[in-house]
């Protein structure tokens, strides 16, 4: 790295030592700092990721731990693991643990946001969902691997390019390099694999599962055939909904927290409901033309049903804007007296 000397015209070349010369260590050094500034640590990367835990165990009958653990907007696990110097093995552990944690529920990483925050499950739902940028239904569909080092061995590298290439397994491996200028130490993170422009197609890809549809509501309202979802959605566009236009998704809220989003496919609506309420099945049921759609979902801590009629869409529309206030929700880890129907 170079500094310029604005005043003398001139680069000033840095000093570049080693991890191990600075008593720099993985464990009690780089993963403090990145736990305790993930956002800045995930900048540098260009990663927009939200950090779920450190340490973690992938596995009960195991006794390794996940250096560090992520999600990313899509709602991908990212395995991140750290090493001073290099490893051949860091490919190989970093493949085991994705493999482990890819069978986890979504309770699992509630669990361990929880934990890293300390904080309670419900605040650690609420940070996920407004990280997220798809529904909550979708975390852990696809796992990926990020491998950090000063150096890297040949065999990883060739090895994360076959299976990237092969497989379509998303691995990015990026080196650190320390600078310093008497005390003061920077960190520069370079993605050495896959190269910028092959990375930055991937995570393309990544986010939209197939070529990105539309670039604004009109395209993406022209081939629903069901008008009362085209009237429905641009009625509440006009009235300042918030939406998220890549799922074709519209968000409501009471108070801070979102609890429905409607996803609009070309005959119905898809509605998802985020934690329960006493007889919410029945609520809905006595609302909508199809009862028997309204269905618990998520090991019974929410709901999805459907929307199809003008009329379910006026009924949505006051039930979530003019009745909210009647409704006592209860989360995931809340209560453990939920109503009996929600039970």
């Amino acid at each position: 790295m170079l500094r310029i000397d604005r005043k003398q015209k001139r680069f000033i070349r840095l000093e570049q030592p080693d991890m191990a010369t600075t008593g720099i260590v993985e464990r009690h050094d780089l993963q403090l700092m990145i736990r305790q500034s993930p956002e800045a640590f995930f900048a540098e990367l260009g990663e927009p990721l939200l950090l779920i835990g450190e340490e973690v165990r992938p596995a009960d009958f195991v006794d390794d731990r996940i250096d560090l653990l992520a999600i990313d907007e899509q709602g991908s696990l990212v395995v991140i693991e750290l090493k001073r110097a290099s490893h051949k093995l860091q490919l190989l552990q970093a493949l085991g643990y994705a493999g482990m944690v890819a069978k986890w529920q979504s309770d699992r990483l509630l669990a361990e946001r929880s934990k890293l925050i300390c904080k309670n499950l419900e605040d650690a739902s609420d940070d996920i969902e407004e990280f997220l940028h798809v529904d909550m239904e979708k975390l852990n569909q696809s796992q990926r691997i990020i491998l950090m080092a000063e150096q890297f061995d040949y065999e990883v590298l060739v090895t994360a390019e076959w299976l990237n290439e092969r497989y379509d397994l998303d691995i990015r491996c990026y080196r650190m390099e320390l600078s310093a200028e008497g005390d003061v130490q920077f960190l520069n993170c370079t993605c050495i694999y896959p190269p910028p422009e092959i990375s930055q197609h991937a995570t393309r890809r990544r986010s939209d599962q197939k070529p990105l549809k539309w670039s604004n509501w009109k395209e993406s309202l022209a081939d629903i055939e069901n008008k009362a979802i085209v009237k429905f959605y641009t009625q509440e566009l006009e009235g300042g909904r918030e939406y998220y236009l890549r799922e074709r998704a519209l968000w409501y809220r009471i108070g801070t927290k979102r609890r429905w989003a409607v996803q609009a496919h070309r005959k119905n609506s898809y509605v998802w409901q985020k934690g329960r309420f006493a007889n919410d099945v029945t609520f809905w049921a006595e609302r909508l033309s199809q009862p028997d759609q309204v269905e618990p979902v998520e090991r019974g801590k929410a709901l999805r049903f459907f929307l199809t009629s003008d009329k379910d869409f006026t009924a949505f529309r006051k039930a979530v804007t003019e009745e909210s206030d009647v409704f006592a929700f209860v989360d995931a880890g809340e209560s453990p007296e939920a109503p009996a129907e929600i039970q």
